[in-house]
């Protein structure tokens, strides 16, 4: 007797879900069953592993069979179709006849065996295996198109949920006329959504005190564990799906309002302050502050006016004993120079400074220059803030547009001139005719360059109206919201609002905020 191994194979999760490999096996087992010299002596499954792009190197199966083959423990390998050993044009042809030389037979239920006796046999091997690894070239093609496809139209296609959204059958039908679901917002996860992106950008909270305040909840993760982590909820913040774009290996679709759960300018505002208080930022100039759990609010702004070094928090507590025995605790929170505390002979400053007298004034001021903007109309501070070049940038557009149209009309005649002059229809000399046709291109070519040079100033128009309409709207919420804002929305406050504080000997104090006076007229540095 013949032993026999069968292997079956299916390329995705998709097709176990299917029950492919019990159509495989009762199929092997049927043909097993013609041929009465043949037992059956084990069956090897593979499931979700690709023949095209995993190598058969890179497969469990194919290198136990491998082993067996070299062992002679089997005499037979019995696939449903030859593409069950793999479909690629460069490895697979060689496995099948690397068996054949072992003495190992190798059939399948549908092509009989693969024979090596001939020239011909080895060349139908190899065209077998090549037109296998087409036919799956040709499917990621129409399977990446299709879920390109998709992505742009806005549906799901499959995988991972989001956290924050679900599945909910909104009357969408298949090609096999069945229902499929299409995400929709889960408005308590939302929620969640809402106040991560809260704390990180208003909380001054890093991504792993996110993590800590949801465990710290209970709140569960979409698995449905209570284990967030640092990195769970950086990868949700990077996800344009709270914009309501859809994207897939570089390809994002329009934003869908029915998908947004928060807007675009705080999604980049949260982008701004994570990658700012990023460790690969350290001794830079930062947005935002690493820290903002210090009861200090400058931290991350506040310089030495004398040597231009940033200034550090200390605190500092004295005991005395007093006349009556009793030990009295003093305590000073204080800021100092760094340069002074390493070196102090490279900075002639001002030793330390009292923080409950430099935090107040700080304090009133951004104050004072808040309430100054919140009493400004918005309508004002949109007409004060905004580039006033839409029009004139339109004027150049549409000037562009009828350049390259003369052009593309002048190329045009003279390209059918050119074709006159050639046939003898034309008068005109065929040399003078080229000459015009290079210096007309040139035209034309410019004329595509301005018009490109046109429409993208006015795109960045648009995009900096979007942007400053959103300085506004957040201006105006921080003039709202500071009073009764606590220390850490505070720090985060004036740490987007102020370039830096300079503070020199006897506590004078420079304040120089990151809006100018050129943006928002009557706002005073």
């Amino acid at each position: 007797m013949k032993r026999v191994i069968c292997l079956y194979r299916v390329s995705t999760l998709g097709q176990v879900d299917h029950d492919d490999i019990p159509m495989q096996r009762l199929a092997c087992h049927e043909y097993a069953a013609t041929h009465p010299d043949w037992e059956i002596v084990d069956e090897i499954s593979e499931k979700g592993v690709s023949g095209y792009k995993v190598s058969t190197n890179a497969r469990d199966a194919i290198v136990e069979i491998k082993k067996r083959a070299v062992t002679h423990q089997f005499d037979v390998l019995l696939v449903f179709m030859f593409d069950r050993l793999g479909r690629r044009e460069d490895e697979t042809p060689f496995v099948v006849q690397w068996f054949a030389q072992q003495g190992i037979e190798v059939w399948s239920t549908r092509e009989g065996e693969q024979r090596f006796d001939t020239h011909v046999d080895k060349l139908l091997n190899y065209i077998r295996f090549w037109q296998a690894s087409g036919e799956s070239e040709k499917t990621s093609i129409r399977v990446k198109t299709k879920h390109t496809q998709m992505v742009q139209e806005g549906l799901y296609r499959g995988g991972h949920i989001p956290y924050g959204y679900k599945l909910e059958d909104q009357g969408r039908l298949n090609k096999k006329n069945k229902p499929v679901r299409d995400l929709v917002i889960d408005e308590e996860e939302a929620a969640i959504v809402r106040q991560i992106f809260h704390l990180l950008v208003d909380e001054g909270y890093g991504t792993n005190r996110v993590a800590q305040y949801l465990n710290a909840r209970g709140i569960k993760t979409k698995r449905g564990t209570s284990l967030w982590r640092g990195t769970s909820v950086r990868a949700l913040i990077d996800n344009p799906m709270y914009i309501g774009i859809y994207h897939m290996q570089g390809v994002q679709s329009e934003p869908f309002d029915h998908l947004k759960i928060i807007d675009e300018a705080l999604f980049e505002r949260c982008q701004q302050t994570v990658k700012g208080r990023s460790t690969k930022n350290f001794g830079r100039e930062t947005p935002v502050p690493i820290r903002t759990t210090s009861r200090c609010l400058l931290t991350g702004i506040l310089y030495c006016a004398d040597c231009g070094s940033r200034m550090t928090f200390a605190h500092n507590e004295t005991k005395r004993k007093l006349a009556d025995g009793t030990i009295r605790v003093y305590e000073r929170d204080m800021y100092r120079c760094y340069r002074k505390i390493s070196s102090k002979f490279t900075c002639a400053g001002q030793t330390s400074y009292d923080m409950k007298l430099i935090d107040p004034a700080v304090e009133a001021e951004v104050r004072r220059f808040l309430v100054q903007l919140g009493d400004r109309p918005r309508e004002e501070l949109m007409e004060i803030a905004s580039a006033r070049n839409v029009e004139a940038y339109q004027i150049a557009m549409q000037q562009a547009e009828k350049d390259l149209e003369n052009a593309q009309r002048q190329v045009t005649a003279l390209e059918e001139e050119a074709v006159k002059a050639l046939t003898g229809e034309s008068q005109l000399d065929l040399s003078i005719v080229n000459t015009m046709l290079v210096k007309h291109r040139a035209r034309m070519d410019a004329a595509e360059q301005a018009l490109t040079a046109a429409k993208a100033r006015l795109e960045a128009e648009a995009q900096n109206a979007k942007e400053t309409k959103a300085q506004i709207d957040e201006l105006l919420s921080w003039a709202e919201c500071f009073d009764k804002a606590n220390t850490e929305t505070k720090h985060m406050i004036m740490a987007r609002l102020i370039e830096r504080v300079d503070l020199g000997d006897g506590y004078k104090v420079h304040i120089k905020f990151k809006i100018s006076k050129a943006q928002f007229e009557g706002a005073q540095q």
